[in-house]
Formats: C-alpha cells, sequence, structure tokens
C-alpha cells in the first residue's frame, strides 16, 4: 500500500510540474516570432524592418508600453503584406497595444480599399491576436499560416 500511495504522490507532482510549465509566460523573443511568420507566409519579399523609435509613428505604441517588439512591413506601402510582434511590459499595456494595431489595420484597409483589392483582400483576412502579453499583427496571402508558425515557436 505504501508504494501504491508513493507512485500516486509521484504522478501527482509530475503532473503538477507539467501543468506549471506550460502555462508560463513565454518568454519568445519578438524577432523569432517575426522570423518565423515571415519564413512561413507568402508575399513577403520585399520587407522593411520597423524599429527602435519607428515603432511610434508606425503603430502609434509608445515605448513604455513595451518590452520587446520587431516588426517589418512591404517596402511598397501599395502592398498589405506586414507583420508586427509586440511583448507588452504589463498586463495593462496589452490592451493599448491592440487597439493601436487595431487601428494600424483599419487604417491600412481605408487606405488600400479604392485602389488595391486584392491588398484589401488580405487585410480583411488579418486580425490582431494576443497571446498572454504578447499583441501581433500578421498581413500576408495566408495569414493564419504565417501566424500560426509563429505561435508554434512561443
Amino acid at each position: 500500500m505504501k508504494k501504491f500511495a508513493s507512485a500516486v504522490l509521484a504522478c501527482i507532482a509530475a503532473g503538477m510540474l507539467l501543468c506549471s510549465c506550460s502555462g508560463g509566460e513565454s518568454n519568445a523573443a519578438a524577432s523569432d516570432l517575426l522570423k518565423a511568420a515571415l519564413d512561413n507566409g507568402t508575399g513577403f519579399d520585399e520587407m522593411v524592418s520597423v524599429e527602435g523609435s519607428d515603432i511610434k509613428y508606425t503603430y502609434d505604441i509608445d515605448e513604455s508600453w513595451y518590452d520587446d517588439f520587431a516588426a517589418s512591413v512591404a517596402g511598397n506601402m501599395a502592398y498589405a503584406e506586414e507583420a508586427v510582434f509586440v511583448k507588452a511590459s504589463s498586463d495593462e499595456n496589452v490592451e493599448k497595444i491592440q487597439k493601436a494595431l487595431e487601428k494600424r489595420l483599419q487604417s491600412r484597409k481605408d487606405t488600400l480599399q479604392s485602389y488595391a483589392p486584392a491588398e484589401y483582400d488580405k487585410l480583411n483576412k488579418s486580425k490582431v491576436e494576443t497571446k498572454g502579453r504578447y499583441v501581433y499583427l500578421v498581413v500576408c496571402e495566408d495569414s493564419k499560416k504565417a501566424a500560426g508558425a509563429a505561435e508554434k515557436a512561443f
């Protein structure tokens, strides 16, 4: 009976350890998530990195809102492709970043709707997503595939 009880306790302890590891906050680098998306997406041919303080200009995200970010946009603004991954500095900032990326997505839709229908369709198939403190947007021909590849890197 003692061996049985010990085995049961060992299984419970192992299960708790596995659950606590899988539910923790990811420490993935935003640049690794971006690379995974770009490597698995379509149409990411001529991308330009968004660096440093350009995040404020491009996405209207304050530098105090995030711990890490990586982003690339199409080199030609007539194309919709872009991918951005932002790790919020706090739970409160997740919502701020999400709203900023949603505003960016809507702005791009408004810009491309009338003169680039194919690009507008890409934007309509994309959405801002969150995972823990990470907020991200991936826009390309197959945004689900590209975002899915990044999600595996979390």
